[in-house]
């Protein structure tokens, strides 16, 4: 998978992308009913919409610091937008901890096939919606094939997106560009059945702190010993989903587990973030603040403060909820974004217009996704349980 400086490294990740509501108190019990159902953090769905957020800066910081040129002197947080997608991965581990770890902590074919019907009703419709998109537009541009830094739209990548396998055969990626991270994401929920049977067995909550700390460890390892000079590590994407989704559901089972809460670590993230900003070379596309985003999320879920207030607010929620639409749909609007900013060119009042039209045209394009696709989809798709 591609770095921070890779035209892709968005979700997802979403771009986890596929993140639930999700909710703990500082104890849990330690065999909760399979049917109880804890009650919700909606913190943790506002930070989804930050999480898209900060990848669609990334991706058009060059067109909004053009309209906005008072945004210059946050270039370079903008430019670490890539770390998005490191912020998905580790929530999406926490909260399918969350909710599944002791409901699958046994084995039971019911379960596992419900828990990945849902996981597929959660990322697929939007995905092959937006496939179609780009396979549209790319048959109108006559862009089919492989294009520019090995973009591939070719009749083997299309199936391969059908299947959600497209980016575990090539590191390079193909039609919609963001939706390399789903595929990532579809490896590891394949895999969660397993790992939570696994760690179903493990009973001393405290070696989870331990556990999650080597699994960033390993991702920051591999990264370093054999990253390509483009970033990437080829035939090795699941370096990076694991090492983050395994360190987000190791951080969670510490907590409900082990009542390991993490939330005097939260000022670690706007730390970590300022270091970005100010420090030349912080954002230049490496992984450091990984395993930062992950602690984060954790120290997040457990909470009261006014971050978590603030992003439980009506208006972050229903932005995170929408988030993975946003996060889907971002990159197909390039043309649109383009075409503004050239517009907005010529004066102050121009640019302003634009910028607002931009903002409108990427909202409304997720919204409407949301409403159209994702939500009827998730109600007729997910298994009862």
């Amino acid at each position: 998978m591609a770095r921070g400086r890779a035209v892709l490294s968005p979700g997802a990740p979403e771009v986890e992308a596929g993140v639930e509501p999700v909710a703990a108190a500082d104890r849990a019990p330690a065999r909760p009913p399979a049917a109880r159902r804890r009650p919700p953090l909606p913190a943790l769905t506002g930070l989804r919409a930050l999480a898209a957020l900060w990848v669609v800066l990334f991706h058009y910081r060059t067109d909004l610091e053009a309209l906005a040129p008072w945004l210059a002197p946050f270039d370079r947080l903008l430019a670490a937008g890539y770390l998005g997608v490191d912020l998905f991965f580790p929530l999406s581990g926490f909260v399918l901890a969350y909710n599944y770890a002791d409901v699958l902590r046994s084995f039971s074919w019911r379960r596992t096939r419900a828990f990945v019907q849902n996981r597929f009703a959660r990322v697929w419709p939007v995905h092959v919606i937006t496939l179609h998109v780009d396979l549209a537009m790319a048959v109108a541009a006559g862009a089919l094939g492989v294009g520019e830094g090995g973009h591939r739209r070719t009749g083997e990548a299309y199936v391969q997106n059908l299947f959600m396998v497209h980016n575990w055969w090539n590191d390079r990626p193909s039609f919609n560009g963001p939706a390399w991270s789903i595929s990532s994401e579809w490896f590891a929920y394949l895999l969660s059945p397993l790992l939570f049977l696994a760690v179903g067995r493990v009973r001393r909550a405290r070696t989870f702190l331990p556990l999650a700390a080597l699994a960033y460890a390993a991702m920051l390892g591999t990264y370093a010993l054999f990253a390509l000079p483009n970033g990437n590590l080829e035939h090795l994407f699941f370096v990076r989903i694991l090492g983050e989704f395994l360190g987000g559901a190791f951080l969670c089972l510490a907590w409900v587990r082990g009542g390991r809460s993490l939330r005097r670590l939260l000022p670690l993230l706007p730390l970590g973030l300022l270091v970005v900003a100010l420090v030349p070379g912080a954002s230049s596309g490496d992984y450091w603040m990984a395993p930062v985003l992950g602690v984060s999320v954790a120290a997040l879920a457990a909470s009261s403060g006014w971050t978590a207030r603030w992003l439980s607010t009506t208006w972050m929620v229903a932005a995170g909820e929408a988030s993975y639409c946003l996060y889907m749909t971002h990159y197909l609007l390039q043309p649109v974004v383009r075409g503004l900013r050239q517009w907005g060119d010529d004066a102050w009042w121009s640019a302003a217009l634009a910028l607002l039209a931009v903002i409108a045209a990427l909202g409304a394009a997720a919204w409407l996704l949301h409403v159209a696709v994702e939500r009827p989809a998730r109600r007729r798709l997910y298994a009862r349980t």
